[in-house]
């Protein structure tokens, strides 16, 4: 296989400007949890071994390549030992097709390698797209979390503020009754006038004048007592409106800042979720470069199947990055033995501590 090159041409340039991403419509199996509450009843490790890529030296292509050398050496032996002519001829004649047979057997072998590495790198496409959905579910759960936090705390806002609106129309009322209680009805001047203009005509026995002014003083009287009960009924007209104009304005108020708070989360939601979209875009694109150069040239093997230039590249490399996405998110990449599951202290060992 050859390994990573900076040189080497990147394919999938040109995807990154694309407006459709394929794995917003990928077809996931099955298998995976429909949902983030239902438990997941494996948690597979996705150990690679040394190097996860189909290896150099399949057994049953070598098996073959060496069986055709070793038929190969035998006959030009053979050929070499032979007495007469035609035995020559025909071992030679034998050993050039077991010879020839050798390069249509590695040929074979690459040809299966190549096979084998496009079957991976399928199932590497997948497993990114099975990362993107789940990780896709996620996103959304979280972010209906927020705005279900957002959204409570603006009915806790507006209920609080409802309890204090109601709180201050009670004490509003009672301040109204108990101005209401200490008014009393005070008579005009002239009404004062005729009261004691007819006292006066009284006194003096002049009671036809008299009669004549009390009538005109119960007649006022009667409309100063009318208007009274007008201007006390209505003395609690304006402070209601006032109270009510104001509670309204600071109810729209509270409203408005709470739709800023819910459109503000929905914003935040958007410009995360872009940057979503393009964290799984570069992992597409990274995925799909370091595929492209797994055939840039025909696969061939390291200068020995003992040596290994790459001791990490199945864990670090981009060619396997749609297992070690999914991997660390549904694997055991992240994972860490609890305190509880490690096995007790030796009895030999607890005794030494005890002695210390």
């Amino acid at each position: 296989f050859i390994f990573f090159c900076r040189k080497a041409p990147c394919p999938a340039r040109s995807r990154r400007q694309r407006a459709d991403f394929r794995f917003f419509s990928a077809e996931v199996s099955d298998t995976m949890p429909h949902s983030l509450a239902a438990p997941i009843v494996e948690r597979p490790s996705f150990s690679r071994g040394p190097d996860g890529r189909t290896p150099y030296g399949v057994a049953s292509y070598q098996k073959q390549i060496e069986d055709l050398k070793s038929d190969t050496s035998k006959n030009a032996t053979m050929a070499k030992t032979a007495t007469r002519r035609i035995d020559a001829a025909k071992s030679y004649m034998t050993a050039a097709a077991t010879f020839g047979q050798i390069a249509t057997v590695r040929q074979k072998e690459s040809e299966f390698r190549v096979k084998q590495e496009e079957a991976r790198q399928k199932e590497e496409t997948l497993n990114l797209q099975k990362s993107f959905k789940i990780e896709r579910q996620r996103f959304e759960a979280e972010w209906q979390r927020r705005a279900e936090e957002v959204d409570k705390q603006c009915k806790e806002h507006e209920r609080v503020l409802a309890e204090v609106h109601q709180i201050a129309t009670v004490a509003s009322e009672k301040h109204i009754a108990a101005e209401q209680e200490g008014m009393r009805f005070k008579a005009s001047s002239d009404l004062l006038s005729l009261q004691d203009t007819e006292k006066k005509l009284s006194g003096a026995h002049e009671f036809k004048d008299a009669s004549e002014v009390a009538t005109r003083s119960f007649k006022l009287k009667a409309i100063e007592e009318a208007r009274f009960d007008r201007s006390k009924a209505s003395y609690a007209t304006k402070p209601r409106e006032e109270l009510a104009a104001r509670q309204i304005a600071e109810m729209r108020s509270l409203q408005q800042k709470n739709h800023s708070l819910r459109v503000k989360v929905t914003r935040e939601k958007e410009v995360a979720y872009e940057i979503f979209k393009q964290k799984y875009r570069n992992l597409e694109a990274d995925l799909t470069h370091s595929h492209a150069i797994e055939f840039q040239s025909t696969i061939r093997p390291e200068i020995s199947p003992l040596v290994q230039a790459h001791k990490s590249r199945s864990n670090t490399s981009s060619t396997f990055r749609g297992t070690l996405k999914y991997e660390s998110l549904v694997g055991t990449k992240f994972d860490c033995a609890g305190v509880a599951a490690l096995p007790d202290i030796p009895i030999e060992e607890t005794r030494k501590l005890e002695g210390l």
